[in-house]
């Protein structure tokens, strides 16, 4: 089990004095079971945040169909993280002090989930992330679980594959949780030398930043955005300047080929590999995407991201319905500890004693149209 490492103490919590919240969830058998969803539902990573919220919704729709959870529905209330500590700090104390939920599903952003967890483990609520991948989270605390690999895996084979490659890198990185704990990672592990650029996300102006990469004489350039919109931005300045090294991306950019078919000549020509995880070819898979389609009116964005969404709500699902009391939240907390090979879109998934999945990141190359998967 876990220990509660997470130092993080936000503004929001003075106000609340830093004592437990009234928090006594209704155990009544015949109402709904009602849990908490934080996400970003606004901001540069709300579409990552709306997927992971449609595709969970989709599949409670499908569960209460069929019967719900042991006779009883299941709902979802959703707040808006925004992608950031604070906001989730919120989220989570209205959660748990107004609606008296037992379980959050969520955070979407790696910051998200570590603003929630001060909050939760003091109240002993299970905080159960699909997508957050920081290796913070890793210790986040004793209720805190997640359906994502964590960034110390992609963080590695970025390495490695540079290791093989490249002596002196170029690593412009925002300075979120998420996106940090990639760069830490691969600076840790790689051997030769790196220039590293942070930036906030408030900014949207890089020139001068590439200037000074385009100046140090690199290698290759790590590009380590929180969300699709830098990422595209970062591009574009990339390619007014001419860049000519090879570049290597993190998930957010190799799970959605998208932004990167905008630059597809670009990022062809300088030869872009990524690290991913494999969502592998299934006909329950195929069910999943034509569903969404077929609701929602457009594919999704992220087929990583769909694979941790879908296998978490369905992992939660499996845990609320071992239970008798719903507010036992240390029952739930051991039943998610005893999932081991659950079968799921990302194939058969295991909790380690950390609360993380035993999923691993892999390098995908752009071809133009896709990432395909590469063995370098």
């Amino acid at each position: 089990m876990k220990n509660f490492t997470i130092g993080l103490i936000l503004g929001i919590l003075v106000v609340f004095g830093y004592q437990q919240l009234n928090y006594n969830p209704s155990v009544n058998s015949s109402e709904a079971i009602v849990i908490g969803g934080i996400a970003p539902l606004t901001g540069d990573a709300a579409s990552l945040g709306i997927q992971t919220q449609e595709i969970s919704n989709m599949r409670v729709e499908e569960v209460n169909k069929e019967g719900g959870i042991n006779g009883r529905n299941l709902e979802i209330i959703w707040e808006d993280g925004k992608c950031t500590p604070g906001e989730a700090s919120r989220a989570a104390q209205k959660l748990i002090g107004i609606d008296k939920v037992s379980v959050i599903l969520g955070g979407v952003c790696s910051g998200e989930t570590l603003g929630a967890t001060p909050i939760t483990e003091r109240n002993k609520v299970i905080l159960f992330s699909p997508i957050s991948t920081s290796p913070e989270v890793t210790h986040a605390g004793d209720f805190v679980f997640r359906s994502a690999p964590s960034d110390s895996t992609q963080g590695m084979v970025l390495a490695d594959y540079a290791n093989k490659h490249f002596k002196r890198v170029g690593l412009i990185s925002e300075n979120t949780d998420y996106a940090l704990g990639v760069a830490n990672v691969f600076e840790e592990i790689f051997e030769g030398e790196i220039v590293r650029e942070d930036y906030l996300s408030t900014e949207s102006d890089f020139k001068t930043r590439i200037t000074k990469l385009k100046n140090e004489k690199l290698d290759a350039l790590i590009i380590n955005p929180q969300s699709p919109p830098k990422y595209e931005i970062i591009l574009k300045q990339l390619q007014e300047q001419n860049w000519k090294t090879p570049f290597l991306v993190n998930e957010v950019a190799a799970g959605n080929a998208e932004s990167s078919i905008k630059f597809k000549d670009f990022l062809v020509k300088n030869k872009t590999v990524g690290a991913n995880f494999i969502v592998p070819e299934s006909d329950e898979l195929n069910d999943v995407l034509q569903k969404y389609e077929a609701k929602h009116g457009k594919k999704v964005e992220y087929l990583n991201y769909t694979g941790t969404s879908y296998d978490g709500i369905n992992i939660l699902i499996h845990a609320l319905s071992q239970v008798e009391n719903i507010s036992d939240t240390e029952s739930i907390r051991d039943e998610l500890y005893a999932i081991k090979d659950f079968p799921g879109l990302l194939g058969k998934v295991s909790m380690d004693e950390n609360g993380d999945v035993n999923i691993t990141y892999t390098l995908f190359e752009f071809n133009g149209e896709e990432f395909i998967p590469i063995s370098e």
